[in-house]
């Protein structure tokens, strides 16, 4: 919580980017929408750089490249339990 208001986000936007994460981790579970969820996976993780750039926090912006690699790798990996 503390660090999602140092980046500017809003009380009532926390509990939605939150559930958001949990949609998300739905999504990768079910094969069809394993895309869908890798993609707003990677934009989720590109929100929050944007905003600790905007914050002026370079640190934690560097921090979230590797988070934003692992969607994109699993991506191009496709999907794990397929057969």
């Amino acid at each position: 919580m503390k660090m999602m208001n140092d980046l500017g986000f809003s009380q009532p936007a926390i509990p939605f980017v939150a559930a958001l994460t949990i949609i998300v981790g739905i999504l990768l579970i079910i094969p069809r929408t394993f895309f869908l969820g890798n993609l707003l996976n990677a934009m989720i993780i590109l929100l929050i750089m944007a905003f600790s750039l905007r914050a002026g926090n370079y640190k934690m912006a560097l921090m979230e490249i590797p988070f934003l690699a692992m969607p994109l790798v699993m991506i191009w990996l496709k999907y794990p339990f397929k057969n």
